[in-house]
């Protein structure tokens, strides 16, 4: 499977506004802009919330994408007692986290496994559009099969 990411978008256009401040805040603070700044600053404009939140999300990809990937190295975590564990500041960057991030955790052949919720999420959306055989809406679908069955 290939991944395929977003090209950057035009200059001038809405969601080219997201990349815009996105890179604004980067060089500014000399670090990767967080969701939060991002998102508040779009917010700010005038912009929707989602546009920014979906947008930052494909900003992060590309520019991950053009550095190599977002890539931390190895560190040691210390488990407290009550068997909690605190994620480093460069961790939380890679992941894009904030305060509000939920996290996706399994273990898998002995490792654990941490995904922040939101690509979980959208790997599963993108594995929803491979299955789509252009059919139309599976809600459309269902509704009708209900309804079918309502009848009878």
């Amino acid at each position: 499977m290939q991944i395929v990411h977003q090209k950057r978008p035009s200059h001038g256009t809405v969601i080219g506004r997201v990349w815009e401040l996105a890179d604004a805040i980067s060089s500014r603070s000399g670090r990767r802009a967080s969701r939060k700044e991002v998102i508040d600053a779009f917010v700010a404009e005038g912009g929707n919330v989602n546009t920014a939140a979906t947008q930052y999300y494909e900003w992060r990809k590309h520019r991950a994408a053009a550095q190599g990937g977002d890539r931390t190295d190895a560190v040691v975590l210390q488990m407290a007692r009550d068997g909690r564990l605190v994620l480093p500041l460069a961790v939380r960057e890679a992941l894009g986290l904030d305060e509000t991030a939920k996290l996706m955790v399994r273990v898998e052949n002995g490792e654990l496994r941490i995904t922040p919720q939101k690509f979980a999420f959208s790997r599963l959306q993108d594995l929803v559009k491979e299955q789509d055989k252009g059919r139309g809406s599976v809600v459309d679908e269902l509704l009708a099969q209900r309804r079918s069955e309502a009848k009878r």
